[in-house]
Protein backbone atom coordinates (compact mmCIF):
# COMPACT_ATOMS: atom_id res chain seq x y z
CA UNK A 1 0.00 0.00 0.00
CA UNK A 2 3.46 2.45 0.56
CA UNK A 3 2.83 2.76 -3.63
CA UNK A 4 -1.07 4.36 -2.99
CA UNK A 5 0.22 6.35 -0.16
CA UNK A 6 3.31 8.25 -1.98
CA UNK A 7 0.72 8.98 -4.80
CA UNK A 8 -2.09 10.41 -2.65
CA UNK A 9 0.65 12.35 -0.91
CA UNK A 10 1.61 13.71 -4.11
CA UNK A 11 -1.50 14.35 -5.65
CA UNK A 12 -2.69 16.39 -2.30
CA UNK A 13 0.25 18.57 -2.42
CA UNK A 14 -0.27 19.30 -5.87
CA UNK A 15 -3.69 20.34 -5.30
CA UNK A 16 -2.59 22.44 -2.19
CA UNK A 17 -0.07 24.17 -5.23
CA UNK A 18 -2.94 24.09 -7.69
CA UNK A 19 -4.86 26.33 -4.82
CA UNK A 20 -1.90 28.78 -4.25
CA UNK A 21 -1.42 29.31 -8.01
CA UNK A 22 -5.12 29.77 -8.28
CA UNK A 23 -5.75 27.03 -10.92
CA UNK A 24 -9.00 24.47 -10.88
CA UNK A 25 -6.98 22.05 -12.88
CA UNK A 26 -3.54 20.96 -13.67
CA UNK A 27 -1.93 18.61 -16.16
CA UNK A 28 1.15 16.12 -16.18
CA UNK A 29 2.24 14.71 -19.09
CA UNK A 30 5.21 12.05 -19.44
CA UNK A 31 6.77 14.24 -22.12
CA UNK A 32 9.88 16.22 -22.30
CA UNK A 33 10.58 19.63 -24.12
CA UNK A 34 10.53 18.18 -27.88
CA UNK A 35 7.88 15.34 -27.32
CA UNK A 36 10.02 12.33 -27.49
CA UNK A 37 8.40 9.12 -27.19
CA UNK A 38 10.22 7.89 -24.20
CA UNK A 39 12.18 10.25 -21.94
CA UNK A 40 14.92 10.68 -19.36
CA UNK A 41 14.05 10.09 -15.81
CA UNK A 42 14.18 14.11 -15.40
CA UNK A 43 11.02 14.09 -17.85
CA UNK A 44 8.75 11.47 -16.21
CA UNK A 45 6.51 13.65 -14.41
CA UNK A 46 3.59 11.79 -14.76
CA UNK A 47 5.05 8.18 -13.61
CA UNK A 48 6.28 10.17 -10.40
CA UNK A 49 2.61 11.73 -9.58
CA UNK A 50 0.54 8.58 -10.37
CA UNK A 51 2.76 5.17 -10.28
CA UNK A 52 1.68 4.23 -13.67
CA UNK A 53 5.10 3.12 -15.45
CA UNK A 54 3.83 3.21 -19.07
CA UNK A 55 5.60 5.01 -21.54
CA UNK A 56 2.09 7.08 -23.37
CA UNK A 57 -0.40 8.60 -20.73
CA UNK A 58 -1.58 11.94 -19.48
CA UNK A 59 -2.71 12.63 -15.54
CA UNK A 60 -5.41 15.43 -14.66
CA UNK A 61 -5.88 16.73 -11.26
CA UNK A 62 -8.73 18.57 -9.99
CA UNK A 63 -9.73 19.50 -6.69
CA UNK A 64 -12.01 16.23 -5.72
CA UNK A 65 -11.02 14.08 -8.71
CA UNK A 66 -7.81 12.85 -10.82
CA UNK A 67 -7.95 11.01 -13.90
CA UNK A 68 -5.29 9.41 -16.52
CA UNK A 69 -6.04 9.01 -20.12
CA UNK A 70 -3.78 6.16 -21.76
CA UNK A 71 -4.01 4.08 -25.29
CA UNK A 72 -4.91 0.14 -25.75
CA UNK A 73 -1.21 -0.94 -25.22
CA UNK A 74 -1.54 -0.23 -21.41
CA UNK A 75 -5.33 -0.97 -20.73
CA UNK A 76 -4.22 -3.89 -18.44
CA UNK A 77 -1.14 -2.53 -17.49
CA UNK A 78 -3.07 1.01 -16.42
CA UNK A 79 -5.71 -1.04 -14.20
CA UNK A 80 -3.18 -2.68 -12.02
CA UNK A 81 -0.70 0.37 -11.71
CA UNK A 82 -3.90 2.30 -10.85
CA UNK A 83 -5.09 -0.11 -8.62
CA UNK A 84 -6.54 1.91 -5.30
CA UNK A 85 -5.00 5.19 -6.16
CA UNK A 86 -7.94 7.38 -6.49
CA UNK A 87 -7.27 8.04 -9.83
CA UNK A 88 -10.03 7.20 -12.19
CA UNK A 89 -8.46 5.71 -15.53
CA UNK A 90 -9.55 6.67 -19.12
CA UNK A 91 -9.14 4.17 -22.08
CA UNK A 92 -8.64 6.42 -24.98
CA UNK A 93 -10.81 5.83 -28.11
CA UNK A 94 -13.31 3.77 -26.54
CA UNK A 95 -16.69 4.26 -27.39
CA UNK A 96 -18.16 6.71 -24.16
CA UNK A 97 -14.75 7.86 -23.04
CA UNK A 98 -14.29 11.24 -23.09
CA UNK A 99 -10.94 13.04 -24.61
CA UNK A 100 -8.78 14.67 -21.95
CA UNK A 101 -9.73 18.01 -22.89
CA UNK A 102 -13.44 17.63 -23.45
CA UNK A 103 -13.62 15.82 -19.78
CA UNK A 104 -11.89 19.01 -18.36
CA UNK A 105 -14.09 21.35 -20.14
CA UNK A 106 -16.92 19.48 -18.63
CA UNK A 107 -15.47 19.58 -14.76
CA UNK A 108 -13.67 23.03 -15.05
CA UNK A 109 -16.18 25.65 -14.21
CA UNK A 110 -17.20 28.69 -16.35
CA UNK A 111 -14.10 31.67 -16.25
CA UNK A 112 -11.96 28.70 -14.13
CA UNK A 113 -8.02 28.26 -14.88
CA UNK A 114 -6.45 25.29 -16.42
CA UNK A 115 -2.84 24.82 -15.62
CA UNK A 116 0.27 23.28 -17.46
CA UNK A 117 4.16 23.18 -18.07
CA UNK A 118 4.35 24.89 -21.71
CA UNK A 119 7.23 22.88 -22.67
CA UNK A 120 5.12 19.67 -22.34
CA UNK A 121 2.81 20.88 -24.47
CA UNK A 122 2.62 21.03 -28.16
CA UNK A 123 1.61 23.94 -30.25
CA UNK A 124 -0.61 21.83 -31.88
CA UNK A 125 -3.01 20.82 -28.80
CA UNK A 126 -2.41 24.49 -27.46
CA UNK A 127 -4.65 25.46 -30.29
CA UNK A 128 -7.10 22.51 -29.57
CA UNK A 129 -7.43 23.14 -26.25
CA UNK A 130 -7.54 27.34 -26.20
CA UNK A 131 -10.23 26.86 -28.63
CA UNK A 132 -12.00 24.64 -26.22
CA UNK A 133 -11.79 26.29 -23.17
CA UNK A 134 -12.53 30.03 -24.87
CA UNK A 135 -16.38 28.71 -25.00
CA UNK A 136 -16.40 28.35 -21.17
CA UNK A 137 -14.04 31.69 -20.90
CA UNK A 138 -11.40 29.20 -19.06
CA UNK A 139 -7.58 30.28 -19.05
CA UNK A 140 -5.02 28.43 -19.88
CA UNK A 141 -1.98 28.86 -17.56
CA UNK A 142 1.63 28.02 -19.38
CA UNK A 143 4.04 29.36 -17.45
CA UNK A 144 3.97 27.44 -14.11
CA UNK A 145 6.03 23.98 -13.48
CA UNK A 146 4.26 22.82 -10.37
CA UNK A 147 5.84 19.57 -10.34
CA UNK A 148 9.53 20.75 -10.31
CA UNK A 149 8.41 23.05 -7.01
CA UNK A 150 7.09 19.52 -5.87
CA UNK A 151 9.59 16.96 -6.74
CA UNK A 152 12.22 17.37 -4.36
CA UNK A 153 14.76 14.36 -5.43
CA UNK A 154 14.02 15.23 -9.35
CA UNK A 155 16.65 13.35 -11.51
CA UNK A 156 19.28 15.97 -13.03
CA UNK A 157 18.83 16.89 -16.88
CA UNK A 158 20.83 14.46 -18.86
CA UNK A 159 24.27 15.55 -20.06
CA UNK A 160 25.63 12.64 -21.85
CA UNK A 161 28.52 13.17 -24.84
CA UNK A 162 27.44 14.07 -28.01
CA UNK A 163 29.07 12.13 -31.16
CA UNK A 164 29.75 12.42 -34.57
CA UNK A 165 27.69 9.45 -36.64
CA UNK A 166 30.20 9.17 -39.37
CA UNK A 167 29.17 9.47 -43.29
CA UNK A 168 30.87 6.09 -44.05
CA UNK A 169 28.07 4.78 -41.99
CA UNK A 170 25.07 7.14 -41.94
CA UNK A 171 25.43 7.05 -46.32
CA UNK A 172 24.68 10.76 -46.28
CA UNK A 173 26.92 13.62 -45.33
CA UNK A 174 25.64 16.92 -43.31
CA UNK A 175 26.24 18.86 -46.27
CA UNK A 176 23.85 16.67 -48.39
CA UNK A 177 21.05 16.48 -45.79
CA UNK A 178 21.23 20.59 -45.40
CA UNK A 179 20.66 20.64 -48.88
CA UNK A 180 17.87 18.57 -49.29
CA UNK A 181 16.44 20.55 -46.11
CA UNK A 182 16.77 23.62 -47.36
CA UNK A 183 15.04 22.80 -51.09
CA UNK A 184 12.44 22.05 -48.86
CA UNK A 185 12.31 24.80 -47.10
CA UNK A 186 12.08 27.13 -50.27
CA UNK A 187 9.56 24.78 -51.82
CA UNK A 188 7.66 25.42 -48.77
CA UNK A 189 8.10 29.58 -48.78
CA UNK A 190 9.86 29.50 -45.55
CA UNK A 191 13.14 31.89 -44.05
CA UNK A 192 13.70 29.65 -41.28
CA UNK A 193 12.63 26.64 -40.37
CA UNK A 194 12.69 25.60 -36.24
CA UNK A 195 13.95 22.25 -35.61
CA UNK A 196 12.35 20.20 -31.78
CA UNK A 197 12.23 16.27 -32.55
CA UNK A 198 15.40 14.74 -31.52
CA UNK A 199 15.61 12.12 -34.02
CA UNK A 200 15.39 14.66 -36.76
CA UNK A 201 17.79 16.80 -35.43
CA UNK A 202 20.05 13.77 -34.84
CA UNK A 203 19.39 12.66 -38.54
CA UNK A 204 19.86 16.30 -39.95
CA UNK A 205 23.39 16.97 -37.80
CA UNK A 206 24.61 13.42 -38.17
CA UNK A 207 24.97 13.36 -34.35
CA UNK A 208 24.14 10.75 -31.76
CA UNK A 209 23.96 10.86 -27.90
CA UNK A 210 22.41 9.02 -24.94
CA UNK A 211 20.21 11.76 -23.33
CA UNK A 212 17.31 9.21 -23.68
CA UNK A 213 17.50 5.65 -22.27
CA UNK A 214 17.85 3.27 -25.60
CA UNK A 215 17.55 6.31 -27.96
CA UNK A 216 20.64 8.03 -29.05
CA UNK A 217 20.13 11.07 -29.12
CA UNK A 218 20.98 14.67 -27.50
CA UNK A 219 18.59 17.10 -26.66
CA UNK A 220 18.82 20.26 -28.75
CA UNK A 221 16.95 22.59 -31.33
CA UNK A 222 18.59 23.63 -34.66
CA UNK A 223 17.06 26.70 -36.60
CA UNK A 224 18.01 26.88 -40.26
CA UNK A 225 18.10 29.71 -42.30
CA UNK A 226 19.28 29.54 -46.18
CA UNK A 227 22.97 30.74 -45.45
CA UNK A 228 22.88 29.53 -41.58
CA UNK A 229 22.50 26.55 -39.64
CA UNK A 230 22.50 26.75 -35.37
CA UNK A 231 22.62 23.89 -33.39
CA UNK A 232 21.35 24.50 -29.76
CA UNK A 233 23.13 21.89 -27.55
CA UNK A 234 24.75 21.85 -24.43
CA UNK A 235 28.38 23.18 -25.28
CA UNK A 236 29.40 21.15 -22.26
CA UNK A 237 28.65 17.99 -23.35
CA UNK A 238 29.48 18.46 -26.84
CA UNK A 239 33.32 17.80 -27.72
CA UNK A 240 35.44 19.92 -29.18
CA UNK A 241 36.43 17.60 -32.33
CA UNK A 242 32.37 17.21 -32.50
CA UNK A 243 32.02 21.05 -33.00
CA UNK A 244 34.78 21.40 -35.65
CA UNK A 245 33.42 18.62 -37.90
CA UNK A 246 30.10 20.17 -37.29
CA UNK A 247 31.63 23.48 -37.99
CA UNK A 248 33.08 22.32 -41.59
CA UNK A 249 30.11 21.19 -42.61
CA UNK A 250 28.23 24.51 -41.72
CA UNK A 251 26.74 24.19 -38.87
CA UNK A 252 27.47 26.90 -35.51
CA UNK A 253 26.84 25.45 -32.16
CA UNK A 254 25.22 27.62 -29.96
CA UNK A 255 23.78 26.97 -25.92
CA UNK A 256 20.73 24.71 -25.42
CA UNK A 257 19.21 28.08 -23.57
CA UNK A 258 19.59 30.42 -26.26
CA UNK A 259 16.59 29.05 -28.72
CA UNK A 260 14.14 31.36 -27.24
CA UNK A 261 16.39 34.43 -27.41
CA UNK A 262 17.11 33.43 -31.05
CA UNK A 263 13.15 32.93 -32.03
CA UNK A 264 12.87 36.13 -30.22
CA UNK A 265 15.55 37.91 -32.32
CA UNK A 266 14.28 36.82 -35.60
CA UNK A 267 13.79 39.78 -38.35
CA UNK A 268 10.20 41.55 -39.36
CA UNK A 269 8.83 39.43 -41.90
CA UNK A 270 10.63 36.20 -41.27
CA UNK A 271 8.35 33.41 -42.66
CA UNK A 272 9.55 30.52 -40.35
CA UNK A 273 8.59 26.86 -40.33
CA UNK A 274 8.07 24.64 -38.04
CA UNK A 275 5.75 21.31 -36.73
CA UNK A 276 2.90 22.22 -34.58
CA UNK A 277 3.16 18.52 -33.44
CA UNK A 278 6.68 18.91 -32.23
CA UNK A 279 7.58 22.23 -31.03
CA UNK A 280 6.38 23.27 -27.73
CA UNK A 281 3.89 26.28 -27.03
CA UNK A 282 6.29 27.68 -24.85
CA UNK A 283 9.26 28.02 -27.86
CA UNK A 284 6.25 29.21 -30.65
CA UNK A 285 4.98 32.22 -28.04
CA UNK A 286 8.72 33.27 -28.21
CA UNK A 287 8.26 33.62 -31.89
CA UNK A 288 7.19 37.66 -32.50
CA UNK A 289 3.98 39.04 -34.14
CA UNK A 290 5.99 40.49 -36.85
CA UNK A 291 7.24 36.85 -38.28
CA UNK A 292 5.06 34.44 -40.18
CA UNK A 293 4.49 30.81 -39.02
CA UNK A 294 4.22 28.24 -41.30
CA UNK A 295 3.09 25.24 -39.79
CA UNK A 296 3.52 21.73 -41.48
CA UNK A 297 4.86 18.41 -41.17
CA UNK A 298 8.57 18.31 -40.35
CA UNK A 299 10.44 18.78 -43.66
CA UNK A 300 13.04 16.02 -42.38
CA UNK A 301 10.47 13.52 -41.81
CA UNK A 302 10.67 12.02 -45.34
CA UNK A 303 13.72 12.20 -46.33
CA UNK A 304 15.20 10.44 -42.77
CA UNK A 305 12.62 7.69 -43.29
CA UNK A 306 14.04 6.84 -46.82
CA UNK A 307 16.81 4.63 -46.28
CA UNK A 308 19.56 4.92 -48.51
CA UNK A 309 21.55 2.04 -49.68
CA UNK A 310 24.63 2.28 -47.32
CA UNK A 311 22.21 2.08 -44.34
CA UNK A 312 20.49 -1.14 -45.44
CA UNK A 313 23.78 -2.77 -45.87
CA UNK A 314 24.67 -2.15 -42.66
CA UNK A 315 21.30 -3.05 -41.75
CA UNK A 316 21.43 -6.89 -42.65
CA UNK A 317 24.56 -7.43 -41.11
CA UNK A 318 22.96 -6.13 -38.16
CA UNK A 319 20.15 -8.10 -38.53
CA UNK A 320 22.37 -11.31 -38.48
CA UNK A 321 24.20 -10.25 -35.13
CA UNK A 322 20.98 -9.62 -33.70
CA UNK A 323 19.64 -13.36 -35.03
CA UNK A 324 22.61 -14.77 -33.58
CA UNK A 325 22.23 -13.45 -30.31
CA UNK A 326 18.15 -14.68 -30.08
CA UNK A 327 19.09 -18.12 -31.42
CA UNK A 328 22.02 -18.44 -28.23
CA UNK A 329 19.10 -16.85 -26.06
CA UNK A 330 16.50 -19.60 -27.51
CA UNK A 331 18.61 -22.46 -26.71
CA UNK A 332 19.57 -21.54 -23.31
CA UNK A 333 15.89 -20.70 -22.62
CA UNK A 334 15.01 -24.37 -23.59
CA UNK A 335 17.45 -25.99 -21.43
CA UNK A 336 16.97 -23.88 -18.58
CA UNK A 337 13.16 -23.77 -17.72
CA UNK A 338 12.61 -27.56 -17.22
CA UNK A 339 15.52 -27.66 -14.87
CA UNK A 340 15.00 -24.67 -12.81
CA UNK A 341 13.27 -21.54 -11.80
CA UNK A 342 13.96 -18.96 -14.66
CA UNK A 343 12.26 -15.89 -14.16
CA UNK A 344 11.22 -13.21 -16.78
CA UNK A 345 13.50 -10.93 -15.05
CA UNK A 346 16.41 -13.71 -16.01
CA UNK A 347 15.33 -14.47 -18.83
CA UNK A 348 15.45 -10.41 -20.31
CA UNK A 349 18.91 -9.91 -18.32
CA UNK A 350 19.99 -13.12 -20.13
CA UNK A 351 19.06 -12.05 -23.69
CA UNK A 352 20.30 -8.70 -23.21
CA UNK A 353 23.81 -9.99 -22.17
CA UNK A 354 23.89 -12.06 -25.12
CA UNK A 355 23.06 -8.92 -27.59
CA UNK A 356 25.78 -7.00 -25.30
CA UNK A 357 28.31 -9.55 -25.72
CA UNK A 358 29.02 -8.26 -29.69
CA UNK A 359 31.08 -5.57 -29.73
CA UNK A 360 28.83 -4.06 -32.60
CA UNK A 361 25.71 -3.67 -29.98
CA UNK A 362 26.10 -0.07 -28.18
CA UNK A 363 22.76 -0.52 -26.42
CA UNK A 364 19.40 -2.59 -26.30
CA UNK A 365 16.95 -0.19 -28.21
CA UNK A 366 13.39 -0.39 -25.24
CA UNK A 367 12.97 -2.18 -22.31
CA UNK A 368 12.76 -5.26 -23.13
CA UNK A 369 8.99 -7.14 -23.00
CA UNK A 370 9.23 -10.26 -21.26
CA UNK A 371 6.12 -11.53 -20.55
CA UNK A 372 5.47 -15.56 -19.37
CA UNK A 373 1.14 -16.87 -19.63
CA UNK A 374 -1.04 -13.48 -18.74
CA UNK A 375 1.35 -11.34 -18.37
CA UNK A 376 1.99 -11.06 -21.92
CA UNK A 377 -1.70 -10.05 -21.99
CA UNK A 378 -0.44 -6.54 -21.30
CA UNK A 379 1.34 -5.53 -24.33
CA UNK A 380 4.36 -3.40 -22.78
CA UNK A 381 4.44 -5.26 -19.97
CA UNK A 382 8.09 -4.42 -18.30
CA UNK A 383 8.86 -7.79 -15.62
CA UNK A 384 10.09 -6.07 -12.21
CA UNK A 385 12.31 -8.45 -9.49
CA UNK A 386 9.61 -7.95 -7.05
CA UNK A 387 6.78 -9.10 -8.97
CA UNK A 388 8.18 -11.16 -12.22
CA UNK A 389 6.60 -14.47 -12.80
CA UNK A 390 8.99 -17.77 -12.98
CA UNK A 391 8.48 -20.01 -16.41
CA UNK A 392 7.37 -23.21 -16.14
CA UNK A 393 7.50 -26.04 -18.95
CA UNK A 394 4.27 -25.38 -20.01
CA UNK A 395 2.16 -22.35 -22.05
CA UNK A 396 3.71 -19.65 -24.34
CA UNK A 397 6.30 -16.43 -23.44
CA UNK A 398 6.58 -13.84 -25.06
CA UNK A 399 9.73 -11.69 -25.40
CA UNK A 400 9.78 -8.43 -26.82
CA UNK A 401 13.53 -6.95 -27.63
CA UNK A 402 15.87 -4.80 -29.73
CA UNK A 403 19.62 -3.54 -30.19
CA UNK A 404 20.75 -0.19 -30.91
CA UNK A 405 23.81 -1.07 -33.59
CA UNK A 406 26.02 1.68 -35.05
CA UNK A 407 25.00 -0.13 -38.12
CA UNK A 408 21.00 -0.20 -37.42
CA UNK A 409 18.38 -0.55 -35.10
CA UNK A 410 16.73 -3.66 -34.28
CA UNK A 411 13.04 -4.59 -33.00
CA UNK A 412 11.87 -8.45 -32.59
CA UNK A 413 8.80 -10.26 -30.88
CA UNK A 414 8.58 -14.30 -30.75
CA UNK A 415 6.48 -16.37 -28.58
CA UNK A 416 7.75 -19.62 -27.56
CA UNK A 417 6.03 -22.50 -26.17
CA UNK A 418 7.65 -23.90 -23.28
CA UNK A 419 5.73 -27.32 -23.32
CA UNK A 420 1.60 -28.05 -23.29
CA UNK A 421 -0.33 -25.56 -24.79
CA UNK A 422 -3.83 -25.36 -24.98
CA UNK A 423 -6.09 -25.99 -28.19
CA UNK A 424 -7.34 -21.90 -27.69
CA UNK A 425 -3.26 -20.94 -27.34
CA UNK A 426 -2.26 -23.13 -30.71
CA UNK A 427 -5.13 -21.90 -32.60
CA UNK A 428 -4.52 -18.04 -31.41
CA UNK A 429 -0.49 -18.71 -32.54
CA UNK A 430 -1.36 -19.99 -35.74
CA UNK A 431 -3.77 -17.22 -36.35
CA UNK A 432 -1.02 -14.45 -35.44
CA UNK A 433 1.46 -16.18 -37.85
CA UNK A 434 -1.00 -16.29 -40.90
CA UNK A 435 -1.45 -12.36 -40.36
CA UNK A 436 2.14 -12.08 -40.34
CA UNK A 437 2.27 -14.15 -43.54
CA UNK A 438 -0.20 -12.12 -45.39
CA UNK A 439 1.25 -9.04 -44.97
CA UNK A 440 4.81 -10.22 -45.23
CA UNK A 441 4.41 -11.68 -48.65
CA UNK A 442 1.65 -8.54 -49.80
CA UNK A 443 2.19 -6.72 -53.39
CA UNK A 444 0.72 -3.46 -53.21
CA UNK A 445 0.60 -0.10 -55.68
CA UNK A 446 2.69 2.53 -55.06
CA UNK A 447 1.19 5.09 -53.08
CA UNK A 448 -0.34 2.58 -50.90
CA UNK A 449 -0.65 3.47 -47.26
CA UNK A 450 -0.23 1.63 -43.74
CA UNK A 451 -4.07 2.08 -43.18
CA UNK A 452 -5.03 0.23 -46.31
CA UNK A 453 -2.64 -2.56 -45.82
CA UNK A 454 -3.28 -3.13 -41.94
CA UNK A 455 -6.08 -5.18 -42.63
CA UNK A 456 -4.15 -7.77 -43.93
CA UNK A 457 -2.29 -8.88 -40.79
CA UNK A 458 -5.79 -8.63 -38.91
CA UNK A 459 -7.86 -10.35 -41.51
CA UNK A 460 -7.28 -14.10 -40.14
CA UNK A 461 -7.85 -12.58 -36.62
CA UNK A 462 -11.21 -11.23 -37.67
CA UNK A 463 -12.46 -14.32 -38.91
CA UNK A 464 -12.14 -15.60 -35.54
CA UNK A 465 -13.80 -12.39 -33.89
CA UNK A 466 -10.41 -11.32 -32.52
CA UNK A 467 -8.71 -7.84 -33.25
CA UNK A 468 -5.51 -6.52 -30.99
CA UNK A 469 -5.91 -2.75 -29.70
CA UNK A 470 -2.47 -1.03 -31.47
CA UNK A 471 -1.20 -0.66 -34.75
CA UNK A 472 0.16 -3.76 -36.43
CA UNK A 473 3.23 -1.96 -37.17
CA UNK A 474 5.90 0.79 -36.87
CA UNK A 475 8.35 2.29 -38.39
CA UNK A 476 12.58 2.00 -37.27
CA UNK A 477 15.27 4.36 -37.04
CA UNK A 478 18.81 3.71 -38.38
CA UNK A 479 20.72 4.14 -34.83
CA UNK A 480 17.90 6.01 -33.30
CA UNK A 481 14.23 5.90 -32.08
CA UNK A 482 12.74 2.05 -32.37
CA UNK A 483 9.14 4.13 -33.05
CA UNK A 484 9.99 5.95 -36.35
CA UNK A 485 7.37 7.59 -38.26
CA UNK A 486 5.63 9.12 -40.41
CA UNK A 487 5.39 5.58 -41.85
CA UNK A 488 3.37 2.86 -39.85
CA UNK A 489 0.59 0.44 -40.17
CA UNK A 490 -2.56 0.90 -38.44
CA UNK A 491 -6.17 1.28 -38.49
CA UNK A 492 -5.32 5.20 -37.41
CA UNK A 493 -6.84 7.66 -39.75
CA UNK A 494 -3.67 9.43 -39.36
CA UNK A 495 -1.74 6.27 -41.01
CA UNK A 496 -2.33 7.52 -44.10
CA UNK A 497 1.39 7.98 -45.43
CA UNK A 498 2.08 6.38 -48.64
CA UNK A 499 5.05 3.89 -48.30
CA UNK A 500 8.18 4.17 -49.96
CA UNK A 501 11.33 2.30 -50.95
CA UNK A 502 13.66 2.30 -48.18
CA UNK A 503 10.82 3.28 -45.58
CA UNK A 504 11.43 0.59 -42.40
CA UNK A 505 8.42 -1.18 -40.65
CA UNK A 506 7.43 -3.92 -38.21
CA UNK A 507 4.91 -6.56 -39.20
CA UNK A 508 3.54 -7.12 -35.85
CA UNK A 509 -0.43 -8.54 -35.13
CA UNK A 510 -1.16 -10.26 -31.73
CA UNK A 511 -3.65 -11.82 -29.28
CA UNK A 512 -4.03 -10.47 -26.00
CA UNK A 513 -6.75 -11.73 -24.04
CA UNK A 514 -6.31 -10.60 -19.88
CA UNK A 515 -5.92 -12.90 -17.71
CA UNK A 516 -4.82 -15.86 -20.36
CA UNK A 517 -1.95 -15.50 -22.71
CA UNK A 518 -0.37 -12.97 -25.24
CA UNK A 519 1.16 -13.86 -28.22
CA UNK A 520 2.56 -11.59 -30.93
CA UNK A 521 5.11 -12.49 -33.54
CA UNK A 522 7.04 -9.52 -35.12
CA UNK A 523 9.59 -9.07 -38.23
CA UNK A 524 11.17 -5.91 -39.64
CA UNK A 525 10.72 -5.24 -43.37
CA UNK A 526 11.88 -2.89 -45.65
CA UNK A 527 9.84 -1.66 -48.11
CA UNK A 528 11.38 -2.64 -52.14
CA UNK A 529 10.05 -2.27 -55.44
CA UNK A 530 8.30 -5.88 -56.73
CA UNK A 531 8.23 -4.49 -60.34
CA UNK A 532 6.51 -2.30 -62.95
CA UNK A 533 3.73 -2.98 -65.37
CA UNK A 534 1.61 -0.81 -67.59
CA UNK A 535 -0.63 -0.55 -64.45
CA UNK A 536 2.11 1.45 -62.40
CA UNK A 537 4.66 0.45 -59.73
CA UNK A 538 4.68 -2.05 -57.11
CA UNK A 539 5.93 -2.50 -54.14
CA UNK A 540 6.66 -5.26 -51.57
CA UNK A 541 8.71 -6.31 -48.13
CA UNK A 542 12.02 -7.72 -47.76
CA UNK A 543 12.07 -9.19 -44.39
CA UNK A 544 15.20 -8.14 -42.62
CA UNK A 545 14.50 -9.93 -39.43
CA UNK A 546 16.39 -13.29 -39.28
CA UNK A 547 15.36 -15.68 -36.14
CA UNK A 548 13.54 -18.73 -36.33
CA UNK A 549 9.60 -18.83 -36.04
CA UNK A 550 8.62 -21.48 -33.08
CA UNK A 551 6.60 -23.91 -35.58
CA UNK A 552 5.81 -26.52 -32.60
CA UNK A 553 2.48 -24.44 -31.67
CA UNK A 554 0.88 -24.40 -35.10
CA UNK A 555 -2.14 -25.94 -35.90
CA UNK A 556 -0.97 -27.03 -39.67
CA UNK A 557 -4.42 -27.53 -40.92
CA UNK A 558 -5.25 -23.71 -40.42
CA UNK A 559 -2.54 -22.68 -42.40
CA UNK A 560 -2.70 -22.09 -46.01
CA UNK A 561 0.00 -23.34 -49.09
CA UNK A 562 0.98 -19.85 -49.12
CA UNK A 563 1.51 -19.52 -46.13
CA UNK A 564 3.64 -22.83 -45.28
CA UNK A 565 5.64 -21.79 -48.81
CA UNK A 566 6.50 -18.49 -47.24
CA UNK A 567 7.41 -19.92 -43.56
CA UNK A 568 9.54 -22.60 -44.71
CA UNK A 569 11.29 -19.93 -47.65
CA UNK A 570 11.70 -17.88 -44.40
CA UNK A 571 13.15 -20.32 -42.22
CA UNK A 572 15.50 -21.08 -45.06
CA UNK A 573 17.17 -17.79 -45.25
CA UNK A 574 17.60 -17.60 -41.38
CA UNK A 575 19.21 -21.17 -41.39
CA UNK A 576 21.59 -19.84 -44.48
CA UNK A 577 22.24 -16.50 -43.14
CA UNK A 578 22.93 -17.46 -39.81
CA UNK A 579 24.43 -20.87 -39.76
CA UNK A 580 28.16 -18.85 -40.48
CA UNK A 581 27.95 -17.07 -36.88
CA UNK A 582 27.07 -20.28 -35.15
CA UNK A 583 29.36 -23.07 -33.31
CA UNK A 584 28.20 -26.64 -34.55
CA UNK A 585 25.95 -27.44 -31.53
CA UNK A 586 24.31 -23.68 -32.39
CA UNK A 587 24.00 -24.85 -35.88
CA UNK A 588 22.13 -28.16 -35.43
CA UNK A 589 19.48 -26.34 -33.45
CA UNK A 590 19.17 -24.02 -35.96
CA UNK A 591 18.64 -26.62 -38.73
CA UNK A 592 16.31 -28.22 -36.04
CA UNK A 593 13.68 -25.05 -35.57
CA UNK A 594 13.70 -24.36 -39.04
CA UNK A 595 12.60 -27.29 -40.47
CA UNK A 596 10.29 -27.22 -43.13
CA UNK A 597 6.77 -27.72 -41.99
CA UNK A 598 3.88 -29.52 -44.45
CA UNK A 599 0.19 -30.64 -43.23
CA UNK A 600 -0.31 -33.82 -42.54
Amino acid sequence: MKNQADTADKIGALRRSMAEHGLDAYVVPNTDPHHSEYVAEHWRCRRWLTGFTGSAGTAAVLAEKAGLWTDGRYFIQAEKELAGSGIDLFRMQQPGVPELIDWLCEEIPAGGALGIDGRQLTAETAGKWLEKLGKKKIRLVTDLDLVSMLWADRPPVPDAPVAVHAAEVAGRTVAQNLAEIRAAMEKAGADAYLISSLYDIAWLCNIRGGDIPFCPVAMAYVLLKPETAELFIDLAKTPVAVGDELARSGVALRPYEGIADALRGLAAGTRIFLDERRVNIFLKQQIPGHCAVVNGKELTELPKARKNATQLRHWREVQKLDGAAMVRFWMWLEAQVPLRGVTECEASSRLAALRRAHPACLDLSFATIAGYGPNAAMMHYFPVPETCATLEPRGLFLIDSGGQYLGGTTDITRTMALGALTDEQRTDYTLVLKGVANLSTAVFLESTSGLQLDILARQPLWRHGIDYKCGTGHGVGYYLNVHEGPQNLSQHQKSGTALEPGMILTIEPGVYKQDRHGIRIENMGCVEEAMKTESGTFLRFETLTLCPIDTSPLVLELLEDREIEWLNGYHAAVREKLSPLLDPEERRWLEAKTAAIAKP
